[in-house]
């Protein structure tokens, strides 16, 4: 029931580091943060499986997770029947490690199956192929003895009608057999006469709905899925969580519409206490949300996506021949952008509650003006009925025009010269020549594509000296190694909106004011400096978000300052490099705001670092110096570990945050003075593994 606040408890056994587990770990392993928790709260548990009789499920009663599932208007509940730490909850083949036989010594999954059934809810079963107790994973017999029988027995025994597939580790389905496992899970619901969906977990062709972790698709999909994401970061109940770490009332309701108009369905991860409860943190969003539903069962239920899902405020949905937009914002007027006269034709607008409001469309969209008031609850509601508009006619030949190609201007070009471009879009991939620049007439107006379709590649490459300047940089996929790669030295992007990542080999280079997904540097001294860069959401879902911003590969000399970093895994980090500064820059991140791996004499200083696991970890290396930052609202605000030496974390203002600044192995570290405001644990500063620093040294 503990990790850091941003990641996983239920990976405790992982997070306490062992080399078999460590090698299928996504996160580190082991983790500073819950070496620390055990050592002060369980030093006297040395196996993970000491701590099963803690696990009473004593006040676990399968009607009232029903309760709950039937108040918040879900219609399916997926059981994790057995995670990663090879524990199963229900009395299954092959293994004695059960809920039947240690801890709650009760068939939990058999329960919940049966509460389904008699309240009419749909009910499956989530299942980790890789399990981290067995040292048989994941040889054959381990998967054809153990694997398959107790995935079989789920359909067999209890019925389930949706199987989730998960911990595949990165091995395929050669290793796993899931496409025998499949076939067989279809043969068996067919003769119980159940309707059987499985996910893209089991790494098998063989799917029926496509499982996305945490961040909706950017678009609409037709084909059948799901997101999966929990209240907070963690699925399982974490401790540490507090109620601002958790998704409130309005975000779980944006997020639900959001789904509901790309045409997925929302699957939340809800963990039970060690007692077998609900914690009322979790209830309270799912209940409040669940009332709208209740009201608006048909926009739930019974909608298709529209041609478009909407945007950050405007939800769209098609119930009927209705169109139903969902003002987010609840205001006393609304503009819906979407609905242009070139493009429909609306006749009537009404509003669910009932209210007088006033309407009209002009050429940016249909205006919505509320005469009486603001309409009440989470959303305002409005029915439109909707046409396409007639063809209008066309004075000019709008046909689409192909790219135009741009490597024989740039062949013509001699050194120093501008390649001035047009507002049209262009054909990549480039070569950009030596003491030449390219400009457009601004990212919006002037592209640059990255290849002809199935064939993407590098869009464009910089030589020494030449700079790329105001065009947009696109088609490139997210999991390619660069949209833009710079070989030479001295060369510069300016104002240039990229899809993709840029890699930095040369030395000296400038990346200034774009707006992109990553940087990764692998040559010295370059400047990256005000940039906006946020992680792409487009590749699979393993990966999604799992990057770096800017990424230091290596180096010295480096300037990365002002820019705004969000949504990676880490916003900025840095191996061995050294003599570098990381200054002024907005960040948020999942795992890590700064992240130092092996680096010396690196300055990070007046950073704001807000919502991120690890504001800044340094980990190993000699003499750096983590000075005048703003932290808030993360798990810790320093964390200096494993072998760093002589660092120094001084006047930074850290709050709302668990613990101020962890030293772990790092006896060096000078710490003080800094501000703590707010700090959940006792002491703010912690330090390890002995915990016989110098009290002086934490004084803030």
């Amino acid at each position: 029931s503990f990790s850091p606040i941003g990641e996983r408890a239920d990976r405790y056994w992982s997070h306490l580091g062992s080399d078999a587990l460590s090698a299928t770990a996504p996160h580190p392993s082991p983790m500073a943060e819950v070496l620390a928790y055990h050592r002060d709260r369980w030093a006297h548990v040395s196996r993970y499986d000491d701590f099963l009789p803690f696990l009473t499920y004593h006040r676990f009663d399968p009607e009232e997770h029903l309760d709950l599932v039937l108040a918040a208007g879900m219609r399916t509940l997926v059981h994790v029947a057995k995670h990663r730490d090879g524990f199963c909850w229900w009395d299954a083949p092959g293994t004695d490690r059960t809920s039947v036989h240690h801890g709650p010594r009760r068939d939990v999954l058999g329960e919940l199956a049966s509460a389904c059934r008699r309240n009419d809810i749909t009910f499956g079963a989530s299942y980790s192929l890789f399990d981290w107790s067995d040292p048989h994973c994941p040889d054959e017999w381990f998967v054809d003895s153990i694997v398959h029988p107790q995935v079989l027995d789920l359909i067999e025994r209890y019925g389930a009608q949706i199987l989730l597939g998960e911990g595949h580790a990165g091995r395929g389905s050669d290793v796993w057999h899931t496409t025998e496992l499949i076939e067989g899970l279809h043969d068996r619901a067919e003769t119980q006469g159940l309707d059987l969906a499985v996910d893209d977990g089991w790494q098998s062709a063989d799917s029926n709905i496509s499982t996305l972790r945490h961040t909706p698709p950017p678009g609409i999909r037709t084909q059948p899925w799901q997101l999966r994401r929990s209240l907070g970061a963690s699925p399982s109940y974490n401790r540490a969580e507090r109620a601002e770490h958790l998704l409130a009332t309005g975000a779980l309701f944006d997020l639900l519409t959001e789904v509901i108009a790309k045409g997925g369905n929302l699957l939340i991860d809800i963990g039970p206490g060690v007692d077998g409860s609900i914690p009322e943190l979790s209830q309270r969003p799912l209940r409040e949300v669940g009332a709208w539903v209740a009201d608006h069962a048909d926009i739930v239920y019974a909608s298709s996506p529209f041609d478009q899902w909407g945007d950050a405020q405007v939800r769209y949905v098609l119930v009927g021949d209705d169109l139903v937009a969902l003002d987010l914002a609840a205001g006393p007027e609304v503009v819906l952008a979407g609905l242009t006269p070139d493009r429909y034709e609306v006749s009537a607008v009404s509003a669910d509650d009932g209210g007088a409001l006033h309407w009209e469309q002009h050429r940016t969209g249909v205006t919505v003006s509320r005469i009486d008031r603001s309409p009440a609850g989470l959303a305002g509601v409005y029915r439109i009925a909707v046409r396409p508009a007639a063809e209008a006619i066309r004075l000019f030949d709008e046909r689409e025009t192909a790219p135009l190609p741009l490597q024989p201007l740039l062949d013509a070009a001699l050194p120093g010269e501008i390649v001035q471009l047009r507002d049209a879009l262009y054909e990549g991939p480039v070569d950009v020549p030596a003491r030449v620049t390219v400009r457009g007439m601004g990212w919006d107006r002037t592209t640059i594509l990255g290849g002809p379709e199935g064939h993407h590649v590098t869009a464009v490459v910089l030589a020494e000296h030449s700079r790329l300047e105001n065009v947009s940089v696109v088609g490139v996929p997210a999991h390619h190694a660069a949209a833009v790669l710079v070989t030479g030295s001295h060369a510069a992007i300016s104002a240039c909106r990229v899809e993709g990542h840029v890699l930095v080999e040369g030395d000296d280079a400038i990346v200034t004011s774009m707006i992109g997904s990553a940087v990764v540097v692998a040559g010295d001294r370059v400047i990256i400096e005000r940039c906006a860069l946020k992680a792409r959401h487009d590749q699979p879902s393993s990966d999604a978000g799992f990057d770096a911003g800017i990424h230091l590969a290596s180096g010295s000399g480096h300037r990365v300052t002002r820019n705004e970093v969000v949504d990676h895994r880490c916003a900025v980090r840095a191996d061995d490099v050294n003599a570098s500064a990381i200054t002024e820059n907005r960040l948020e991140a999942r795992w890590w705001g700064v992240h130092l791996v092996r680096c010396d004499h690196v300055e990070v200083a007046d950073n704001q670092v807000q919502h991120t696991m690890r504001a800044f970890d340094v980990d190993g290396g000699n003499g750096s110096v983590v000075a005048g930052n703003w932290v808030a609202d993360g798990d810790s605000g320093a964390l200096v570990e494993f072998g760093a030496t002589d660092t120094a974390v001084i006047d930074n203002h850290i709050e709302r945050c668990r613990i101020g600044v962890l030293v772990w192995d790092a006896p060096t570290t000078r710490l003080g003075p800094n501000t703590f405001v707010d700090i959940h644990e006792e002491e703010p500063c912690v330090h390890g593994p002995d915990d016989d620093a110098d009290d002086a040294d934490a004084d803030g």
